[in-house]
């Protein structure tokens, strides 16, 4: 199936809105303007052949108007492609002599017989170049010691390049439109997450605890990025970052969490959230199948003319300029910042040692923090310094070291682990007191007691 067909079939199948589909490139009309490009090299005596010698062999290249490689985006009425050849300054022909006899009059034929001296001043000669339909078109010849450049101005590759660059900004318009809708719906649902999310002090029918499963199962599903350091957190290709929300769309559904909500509102958000997520993919997907025809297109036209249009439009095939990639990036961490950090996570509170919620937390002076049990045990072992960045710190530590706020924080925010760690703390002192009552009786080590 030709790329043509395939790419508008596409178009119409997916979802995308009438607006989307007349901004996405116009293939069948880059594609005549290909054939205009080709008619006009041939008329002046260019076959793709022998550009491709030219490029090889002398240097022939494309360039702009301000003779710059490379167009730049919201320079579409600047930029004017050329062909710009290097000649011999005494014969006219190019300075290589492994060209064959046909390409060799070809060149003659084009560089002698079609120009036509208009002016001459200070070594810089302005030529006419004429076609076989009577037509002319400004080139420019400069003089060096042996050489000379001419500069040959395609009408057609104009007419291309110019409805290249326009395609490609109103895709950009479009992205950034997109990317707009898409961040303001991300805030407006973490609005309202955060007020059916509130600790129950707040909110009698708080949903918190299936709020936190959500987004940590979403954090885990890596939907948009791996979220493996092997992988060094690489984007996920539009198919696989599908992929991926199939299955946090399943996890969610398998442990029922639709279903433990306490407040109406909630299911609706959650879909909310899931359809925010859709609309990315579907502008990842929209950005890929154009990106796509952009591809295609440029080599199409290297193809059929030899002019090398992916050098010079290089930045609109690899660069963040073009349907960039860092549209998911950016849009995950509007996610991450206005969304997913509204409800706090456990493991971001955990004591380093035990590996469980730091209640009661005590933070010590280089700042970092443990529950009180394993900072006593460090304190009955003599330790002196801390875990995590060895300073002395341990045994300096008394009750003035307890952090209040975070411990209200962590109770009202973690009350079920607060209070299943609260309870372990409790068995553990029980066994610590009945042990050394043991011991006092029946003999035995005597350590001290630190509840």
């Amino acid at each position: 199936m030709k790329f043509a067909h395939s790419f508008s079939q596409v178009l119409e199948e997916e979802d995308f809105p009438a607006d989307w589909q007349a901004a996405a490139i116009r293939y069948r009309q880059l594609k005549k303007c290909i054939k205009k490009v080709q008619k006009e090299l041939s008329e002046l005596g260019l076959t793709a052949e022998i550009l491709k010698s030219l490029v090889k062999q002398s240097g022939a290249m494309m360039a702009s108007e301000e003779g710059e490689s490379t167009p730049k985006p919201g320079t579409v009425q600047s930029f004017q492609p050329k062909l710009v050849l290097t000649i011999d300054a005494v014969d006219g022909i190019p300075l290589d002599i492994n060209f064959s006899e046909e390409t060799r009059r070809s060149l003659e034929n084009l560089v002698r017989k079609n120009t036509q001296t208009t002016e001459v001043e200070d070594g810089f000669q302005s030529i006419e170049v004429g076609s076989s339909q009577g037509e002319t078109r400004p080139a420019c010849v400069r003089f060096g010691r042996s050489v000379k450049n001419i500069e040959i101005t395609l009408c057609s590759d104009s007419e291309f390049f110019h409805l290249l660059t326009s395609e490609l900004t109103s895709l950009e318009a479009l992205q950034s439109r997109a990317e707009g809708e898409i961040k303001s719906n991300v805030v407006a649902i973490g609005g309202a997450v955060t007020g059916v999310a509130a600790p129950k002090s707040a909110n009698s029918k708080s949903d918190l605890y299936p709020w936190r499963e959500i987004f940590r199962i979403y954090v885990e599903s890596g939907i948009f990025f791996s979220n493996r350091e092997s992988e060094n957190h690489q984007e996920r290709t539009v198919e696989k970052a599908q992929e991926q929300l199939a299955l946090f769309n399943s996890e969610i559904h398998r442990l029922g969490l639709g279903t433990k909500f306490k407040n109406p509102c909630s299911l609706h958000l959650l879909r909310r959230f899931i359809g925010v997520n859709m609309d990315v993919l579907r502008v990842m997907r929209f950005q890929a199948i154009n990106k796509l025809a952009m591809t295609k297109i440029l080599k199409k036209f290297d193809k059929r003319t030899a002019l090398g249009a992916r050098e010079i439009f290089p930045e609109f095939i690899a660069s963040d300029s073009f349907l960039a990639s860092h549209l998911a990036r950016a849009i995950c961490y509007t996610m991450s910042s206005s969304l997913l950090n509204l409800i706090p996570q456990l493991d971001n509170y955990l004591c380093p040692i035990c590996s469980s919620i730091s209640v009661k937390p005590v933070r010590l002076s280089c700042s970092h923090v443990f529950c009180v049990r394993c900072l006593v045990k460090l304190q009955r072992a003599q330790k002196r310094s801390c875990p995590m960045c060895r300073r002395d710190a341990v045994l300096e530590a008394d009750s003035s070291n307890l952090d209040l706020s975070l411990l209200s924080f962590l109770k009202e925010y973690f009350p079920k682990e607060a209070k299943l760690k609260q309870q372990e703390n409790e068995r553990e002192v029980a066994m610590e007191q009945w042990k050394a009552v043991h011991n006092d009786i029946f003999g035995g080590p005597k350590d001290c007691v630190i509840s």
